[in-house]
């Protein structure tokens, strides 16, 4: 009996802590922005404020518990997109940091689809199969992936360059080379897709034979954490 006292305690207490760094984090973020009196840092941190609290505010509305990795990720991307990739310039000083964040996102973002369609298709609310879980998952990174290049290119426009190959002369902004940017958008749809993909695979996977890197300890929480939604 104590013990299932102490275990709600345990992972509400881990969950506070996480919602503590997370809102740290952010705040955080917000002020630097404040200071450097850049309204495109602003803008792109409050956009990403609402698109990490999206899955949380939606567990609270259909009170499904979030799996602690993904809250986690939550927090590191964050930190690495705007602290270190835009504030500390890791994007211009390491080739490989922009590739790195957008194969994680995608396979982040491909994880939350397989959850969803996943979550849906176990408590018998739509009937689908293997193969149209992974497409899904694959298909929904891919489009938050479009998405936020749609962002990025609107603060670019909007605010001065911040994310693309452009230049500031006098004021203004102009793209060096048309081609260069459209380059630029291609190669990171093609690393959201490569995440995608993996997160695609190891969801069929652990469907088929409840396998796959990084699902499978997902699932394991998700479904400890709701096991309402996993009834046979």
């Amino acid at each position: 009996m104590k013990e299932n006292i102490k275990q709600p305690s345990v992972k509400h207490t881990k969950r506070n802590i996480l919602t503590f760094v997370l809102l740290f984090t952010l705040i955080l973020a917000f002020v630097l922005a404040l200071i450097q009196h850049s309204r495109a840092y602003l803008l792109m941190t409050i956009i990403i404020s609402v698109l990490i609290f999206i899955p949380r505010i939606m567990g609270r509305l259909y009170k499904v518990d979030i799996p602690a990795p993904l809250e986690i990720y939550a927090v590191v991307f964050i930190y690495a997109t705007l602290f270190l990739g835009e504030i500390n310039n890791y994007y211009n000083t390491f080739w490989w940091w922009d590739v790195l964040i957008h194969i994680s996102s995608g396979l982040a973002f491909g994880i939350i689809g397989f959850i969803i369609l996943y979550m849906l298709h176990k408590s018998e609310n739509i009937k689908t199969s293997p193969k149209t879980v992974a497409i899904f998952s694959f298909a929904f990174a891919l489009a938050i992936g479009a998405l936020w290049e749609i962002i990025e290119f609107s603060i670019d426009s909007i605010f001065g360059p911040i994310s693309n190959n452009v230049l500031m002369q006098s004021g203004t902004f102009y793209w060096t080379n048309i081609h260069t940017g459209l380059a630029d958008t291609m190669k990171d749809l093609i690393d959201d897709a490569i995440g995608a993909l993996f997160s695609g695979i190891m969801g069929y996977l652990y469907i088929k034979r409840e396998s796959g890197i990084v699902v499978k300890p997902i699932m394991k929480e998700l479904k400890k954490d709701n096991p309402r939604f996993f009834k046979k």
